[in-house]
């Protein structure tokens, strides 16, 4: 039930603030007056890129990580790819992570792993810090990775 519920809060998430995208679409100020006051972090960096028949034609683009607070105000963590376009930036695919969403936790940062704005290679890098309980102290790191193939890996931090 709790996914569920998961599920539908990140979906109204983004519909919502969509439906008035429209009249200030060119404004960057009115596109920040928009966003979900549950949004708590958001960043962005790396790079995809898909060619040939499965894309139809070349697709590049860049990931972006949100953390968003949930109804029982635990963060709920979904990994989105934005493709490039000529129209701007397009939501292609987003996804929860599950192995931080299953922790109950709050997130109180994300940091891309590599903040110089030039990715060498595909893939995306960030670090995320969140606590099990809101009376911890420390918060734990995490570390979420993709790699040129797309594939996703997330696991706690040891230092």
């Amino acid at each position: 039930m709790i996914r569920t519920l998961s599920k539908v809060l990140l979906l109204l998430v983004w519909l919502v603030p969509a439906t008035s995208l429209t009249a200030s679409a060119q404004e960057p100020n009115g596109l920040a007056a928009t966003l979900s006051p549950r949004i708590l972090f958001v960043t962005s960096g790396g790079y995809w890129e898909k060619t040939g028949e499965e894309a139809g034609s070349q697709q590049r683009g860049y990931y972006r990580l949100i953390a968003v607070r949930g109804e029982d105000n635990r963060s709920l963590v979904e990994l989105q790819h934005i493709a490039l376009t000529p129209d701007g930036p397009q939501l292609m695919e987003s996804s929860a992570i599950e192995e931080i969403n299953s922790l109950g936790a709050y997130v109180t940062d994300i940091r891309p792993e590599d903040s110089t704005g030039a990715a060498a290679q595909q893939g995306f890098g960030a670090y995320i810090y969140l606590k099990t309980a809101p009376n911890v102290v420390e918060p734990e790191t995490w570390a979420l990775y993709v790699d040129q193939f797309g594939d996703v890996q997330v696991e706690q931090s040891s230092n």
